[in-house]
């Protein structure tokens, strides 16, 4: 090998050298200075190729290692949801309630209110049953004498049996949403911070969202859920599920999840948070009594195997 030669070698690393080394064993132990020339000249486009090919292949790394880590920020960044909870989404949130049934009157009106785990009947001065549920509270006057419609406040879930007057509406404010009949068999719910329902057993009943904007009127069978801004959805439902809680009974036949978790969050007074936006959507056919503990009814939506249900201190948490 010439001087020339030798210098053409330099600045060549070491997997360079191997190549070039097999390169002139595959010419010949002797080859001329001429050939050696070509075969460094078709060595050096090869590796140039080879280096530009390189770059691309890094270049493209790069953007997919970028890519890969904006997603998997995006995958393990806390999903707030709705709820606006730090670790996921709270779909039912415990309020401060009595521990046993109150009731307290004042300034011509009555209010009695329920702990958690406990259902009341009241009888209004009219003769009309309210069924209160549990962690709600229920507000109308001493007398409906002289007024021109019955009207009662509720916060929570209750259902109403109420005795027929053509000559005095009956309406029940709950959580901006008010529900107008003659007489009739119907639930309303309005827990704080959860959907507002109403549900019809019979009769007929106007539903509005006390301004006027969005109203509908029900038949018997259908629920009415206030949506906000897009007002009612309207949509029949099961009766006998929608009754059992006032036999005692958690009854669901394909439930949502969300709805099944706010309906247990609210009986026991205790938070509800999905850690998974994928799991509110969930469908469920459950039957238990409303008499056993919260961990008796936690332990059996966990055998079901739909989720991961799991509680710690005051919340349950689904996963």
């Amino acid at each position: 090998m010439t001087d020339d030669n030798r210098h053409d070698l330099e600045g060549l690393d070491r997997d360079d050298l191997r190549l070039l080394y097999t390169l002139g064993e595959a010419l010949g132990d002797m080859p001329s200075d001429e050939e050696t020339r070509r075969a460094l000249a078709d060595f050096e486009a090869a590796r140039r190729a080879e280096s530009r090919r390189r770059r691309r292949v890094a270049a493209i790394s790069g953007l997919a290692a970028a890519a890969a880590v904006a997603l998997l920020l995006v995958m393990t960044a806390p999903w707030t949801g709705l709820g606006g909870a730090a670790e996921g989404l709270m779909t039912f949130a415990a309020a401060e309630l009595p521990d046993n049934v109150t009731r307290s009157a004042g300034g011509g009106t009555v209010t009695v209110a329920t702990p958690p785990a406990t259902i009341q009947t009241v009888v209004l001065p009219d003769g009309s049953k309210v069924t209160l549920g549990a962690g709600s509270s229920v507000e109308y006057p001493q007398s409906f004498d002289g007024k021109e419609s019955r009207h009662v406040r509720l916060a929570g879930m209750a259902h109403f049996e109420v005795r027929h007057d053509p000559g005095k509406p009956f309406t029940v404010e709950a959580e901006g949403v008010t529900t107008r009949v003659l007489g009739t068999v119907f639930d309303v719910s309005s827990y704080k911070g959860a959907a507002r329902s109403v549900t019809l057993y019979s009769g007929r009943v106007a539903v509005d969202d006390g301004r006027g904007r969005h109203k509908t009127v029900l038949e018997p069978g259908q629920k009415a859920t206030f949506t906000g801004r897009r007002g009612f959805s309207v949509a029949r439902t099961s009766l006998a599920s929608a009754a059992g809680w006032t036999h005692g009974e958690f009854v669901y036949d394909n439930e949502r999840l969300e709805n099944v978790m706010t309906d247990i969050g609210s009986w026991y007074n205790v938070n509800i948070v999905f850690k998974s936006e994928k799991t509110l959507a969930t469908r469920v056919h459950f039957n238990i009594p409303r008499t056993l503990t919260l961990q008796q009814v936690v332990r059996a939506l966990n055998d079901m195997g739909i989720a991961r249900f799991d509680i710690s201190g005051n919340t349950v948490t689904v996963s």
